[in-house]
């Protein structure tokens, strides 16, 4: 998996792909703005789906963010 650089990539592939019990998601920091509307946006998908936040670890120009179900 590549870090996403763009809001509607990351928000199509967790409408297409978060199917498993958990589940993780690539963040470039290039879209990780200082307000936080980009993320909030990406985790308002996120708890559509029934995932809730596990986590997340920064790396090298991206985090590394983690979910999972119940």
């Amino acid at each position: 998996m590549k870090a996403f650089t763009k809001l509607e990539d990351a928000r199509n592939y967790i409408t297409e792909s978060f199917l498993e019990k958990e589940e993780t998601l690539m963040i470039s920091d290039e879209i990780n703005d200082a307000m936080g509307m980009n993320m909030a946006i990406i985790t308002d998908e996120i708890l559509k789906k029934g995932y809730m936040p596990n986590g997340f670890e920064q790396k090298d120009g991206y985090r590394v963010y983690k979910y999972q179900k119940d």
